[in-house]
């Protein structure tokens, strides 16, 4: 058997997408955490495009085509954004912010925000709602149920959510 961080890359190459339409952005700073969310996800969804980042800062380049990601300039922005509340550099809050801060022209403030994350404490939870999440869902302990909770979250907002086109 491969060791864990050899593994981890192998998979985690399988979920980057690229030259595809993104259709979840996931946002999270742990390792196994983001990879377990993308294979939870493209199981549970079929045909989903899911691209993956470790922070905030590279979210904000992901979604703003600018850095590494300025070959998404005429891109449409992630059909939901799952993201995580407490990574380095810009936290989850941040870029919340910075994606309900836009004109209201932008395609990118249409797209619904999920917060996933550890945090039970409650100015989280409404600090979150006034900077514009869509929802706030606090992360399962044991695997079985953090898996089972995402492929839900992907299927609600992949499959029965209605979005404006």
């Amino acid at each position: 058997m491969k060791p864990i961080t050899q593994r981890l890359r192998a998979e985690r190459k399988q979920f980057i997408v690229s030259n595809e339409p993104t259709d979840i952005l996931v946002v999270e700073d742990n390792e196994g955490e983001r990879v377990s969310i993308v294979a939870a996800l493209q199981q549970a969804i079929p045909d989903v495009q899911v691209y993956s980042v470790h922070d905030g800062t590279e979210a904000l380049d992901f979604l703003f085509a600018r850095g590494a990601y300025t070959d998404r300039v005429d891109e449409s922005p992630p059909t939901l954004v799952l993201l995580d509340l407490a990574m380095p550099g810009d936290n989850g809050f941040a870029v919340l912010g910075q994606i309900r801060s836009l004109e209201r022209q932008d395609s990118l403030t249409l797209t619904p925000v999920v917060m996933f994350t550890d945090s039970q404490d409650n100015s989280d939870i409404k600090e979150s709602y006034r900077c514009g999440a869509n929802s706030y869902i606090i992360k399962p302990v044991n695997f079985p149920d953090f898996r089972a909770a995402v492929e839900k979250i992907g299927q609600y907002w992949m499959t029965y959510n209605q979005t404006s086109t």
